[in-house]
């Protein structure tokens, strides 16, 4: 019975993860489609995020209740309960995005940061392996996932730096590099959120916590 419940979580989980993985690509159609369909799609992909964030918290604190799991069993639903709030977190960047988006639809200005494309093919990269690696028990891809936090940070930095010397440059212009910026933030905070999901995934198989490099202590 105990197994039959954690089997529904994870079929939940990965559902809203696949949401979750098509709300932050469609975000970035609208730069070049009809912005207003991508925001309007974004919306309704985010309502049925939060709606199964509910429904599988719920889920979560109810199997315990009733079944009492111990061991792994425990720690597989706390990972669940854990990454489930994480994806509904990633769903408020896609927002996010969404919406500086609609302010960039068909703008010239958005060319010029080709980098932002980059970032968000890793982003969404890492988002990905981070959900195969909870589904397969793959601590090896867990571990990748936190390593290449660092390429997505690198390049956060990078267009950092290049929006900040077109702001002085293009001082008209300081309303799109700003939406642009806050694109660029919260494609780090995708890949935060995917590297927490990462280390759950090695909490959740090897019972090892690697949060703040406790494993080096």
């Amino acid at each position: 019975m105990l197994t039959t419940k954690i089997i529904e979580l994870k079929k939940l989980l990965m559902a809203e993860a696949s949401l979750v993985e098509k709300m932050v690509s469609m975000a970035f159609m609208g730069l070049n489609n009809d912005t207003k369909n991508c925001f309007d799609d974004v919306l309704v992909f985010e309502k049925r995020v939060n709606q199964l964030e509910v429904e599988i918290g719920n889920k979560c604190t109810t199997t315990i209740a009733l079944h009492q799991p111990a061991a792994k069993d425990l720690r597989t639903i706390l990972m669940i309960y854990m990454i489930n709030n994480d994806l509904e977190r990633l769903g408020d960047q896609a927002v996010n995005i969404a919406e500086s988006v609609v302010n960039l639809s068909f703008n010239p200005v958005a060319g010029q940061m080709p980098e932002l494309q980059e970032m968000k093919e890793s982003a969404l990269k890492m988002l990905k392996e981070s959900l195969d690696a909870f589904t397969n028990e793959n601590t090896e891809l867990a571990h990748k996932v936190c390593e290449d936090d660092n390429i997505v940070d690198d390049y956060e930095r990078s267009i950092v730096h290049d929006l900040i010397k077109m702001m002085k440059q293009n001082p008209q212009h300081l309303e799109e590099y700003l939406h642009l910026l806050r694109i660029a933030s919260n494609l780090e905070r995708i890949a935060d959120l995917s590297t927490n999901i990462a280390e759950s995934t090695i909490y959740f198989v090897d019972g090892l916590v690697i949060k703040h490099h406790q494993h080096d202590n």
